[in-house]
């Protein structure tokens, strides 16, 4: 059991939003033949925000930042490894300190943003998607994000020692490969799925250093390497868990 976390995913990520928009200077769609290649994507016409933009539209980049939040959860937890299907873990652990390689726009039916990928590139049948990583992208350690971490995030979360769900949700992916040092390709089953570029989108990426020597699928609480908005800070195993923003 992983324990849940709503209320529009914590009011999105407590603003993320803004730093999923602003943080990387997106590059523009451009049409190349029969193949879209841009910072932005939508499942259906063209996204509602154009390259470059400062924010989205429901998030206010002058909201104050500090204080504490307080969430209350039912349930406990005895692990902090959260895409392994042993243990009880915490939800928010992969909302708060894992970042994607696209961000999911709130507004739209189902667009999808750069993030740690700084584009995005399909043809019009949709039969593939890559990924190109921006180069500032980091881990929390201070390490640079690379496509070899973007396909070893694939092959472990879909392996048996991930939680089922991805495996399910990646069904239709038949081979990942890094195709340069910040370039990484996926090849699907069939044409005509237009949903699945944007659900890879949403690959959480896992640093293939740090758990190169670890167990991935051993019940742990080592805080795990993250790259999202928040990382872990205190932390009493069954009572509470906290993050800390990221600064920077």
């Amino acid at each position: 059991m992983i324990l849940p976390v709503s209320r529009r995913r914590l009011l999105a990520r407590i603003g993320a939003g803004t730093a999923a928009a602003g943080l990387w200077r997106a590059a523009p769609a451009l049409a190349q033949g029969d193949t879209y290649k841009g910072s932005g994507i939508a499942i259906h016409g063209e996204p509602k925000y154009k390259p470059g933009f400062a924010h989205f539209d429901y998030v206010n980049p002058a909201a104050p930042k500090g204080g504490t939040f307080y969430y209350g959860v039912s349930g406990t937890f005895d692990s902090l490894q959260p895409f392994i299907l042993k243990g009880t873990s915490v939800g928010a652990i992969i909302e708060f300190t894992f970042d994607t390689l696209l961000r999911v726009s709130d507004d739209e039916p189902f667009s999808a943003y750069a993030c740690v990928a700084k584009s995005i590139e399909t043809p019009k049948d949709r039969a593939w998607v890559a990924f190109e990583i921006n180069e500032r992208a980091r881990f929390h350690d201070g390490s640079p994000i690379t496509a070899d971490d973007v396909v070893f995030s694939f092959e472990i979360l879909t392996s048996e020692k991930g939680r089922p769900f991805y495996a399910q949700y990646y069904k239709d992916v038949v081979k990942a490969e890094r195709t340069g040092p910040l370039a990484a390709r996926f090849t699907f089953k069939s044409a005509g799925n237009k949903e699945l570029p944007l659900i890879l989108g949403q690959l959480p990426v896992l640093s293939k250093a740090y758990w190169s020597g670890r167990e991935f699928d051993k019940v742990t609480l080592d805080r795990p390497l993250g790259n999202g908005p928040f990382r872990i800070g205190q932390v009493s195993p069954g009572r509470f868990i906290t993050f800390d923003r990221v600064k920077d």
